[in-house]
């Protein structure tokens, strides 16, 4: 479904080279504390395992800051092109000697470039990015390889009701929820729209006016709000647009039930 229903809030190339960038900065202060502690102390296992946790979690907030660059309108290419610039980054280090990083981004369907978008019409939204990756450091007094994955997903499950009133009107009800990585998530925003016609080829979408949103706190979301549909008897089509607290953005249609 186009995305004409929503205007974007923010574009994706400017999400994604702020994330980017404070990833390397963050990452940059932590391997300054780590060359502290080379240049004061023999390096012991625990400070390795520390700088391999950094390097994983840089890793992850780049996979993550390039599914929100793609979900809210950047290239299918930006994980791959981000990942390159993350492992250049890392490669220039030397703490424990070289470190190198292979990575794959995942072509097995339904991903693409490492990127699965999906936003249905049967009530599920899936926005999601997948890469392996092997990281090695070489020249220290052992050679050691770790291989990797990191999946991020957000998942939005929408469904509805309504009621009849009075001429064309309609009480609606929808129910979200939100996943990040298959556990509650909450939202940033939830934006809520519905088909005047009853067409969802038509694209006459309308936003919903005044909702009432009440947020449960685990990830679960209820919107109330009254539609005018062009006549009382065609189909109530609604789409629900998230962004989630990443920045991740997916969208879910459903058809609602009569009450």
């Amino acid at each position: 479904m186009k995305r004409s229903l929503r205007s974007r809030r923010n574009s994706g190339q400017t999400l994604v080279i702020s994330a980017l960038v404070i990833s390397l900065l963050i990452l940059s202060l932590v391997y300054s504390v780590f060359e502290a502690n080379r240049q004061s102390e023999m390096r012991s296992a625990t400070t390795l395992n520390g700088y391999i946790f950094a390097t994983k979690l840089g890793l992850r907030n780049t996979v993550t800051s390039s599914l929100s660059n793609v979900s809210n309108g950047g290239a299918q290419q930006v994980l791959e092109n981000n990942l390159n610039i993350y492992s250049s980054f890392v490669g220039n280090q030397s703490h424990f000697g070289k470190s190198i990083i292979q990575f794959n981004v995942s072509e097995i369907a339904p991903y693409q470039s490492g990127i699965w978008l999906s936003w249905g019409t049967d009530g599920v939204g899936v926005s999601s990015a997948y890469a392996n990756y092997t990281l090695a450091f070489t020249k220290t007094e052992a050679d050691m390889q770790l291989e990797h994955e990191t999946n991020i997903t957000t998942r939005l499950n929408t469904i509805g009701n309504y009621t009849l009133l009075g001429g064309t009107e309609k009480q609606v009800n929808i129910t979200c929820k939100i996943f990040n990585e298959n556990e509650p998530a909450l939202a940033n925003n939830i934006d809520v729209y519905y088909d005047f016609d009853g067409d969802t080829q038509t694209q006459d979408w309308i936003t919903a006016d005044s909702p009432t949103v009440t947020d449960y706190g685990n990830g679960t979301y209820t919107i109330e709000f009254i539609a005018t549909t062009q006549t009382r008897t065609v189909p109530l089509h609604v789409s629900a647009q998230v962004n989630d607290k990443r920045e991740i953005f997916v969208m879910a249609n459903a058809t609602c039930t009569e009450n």
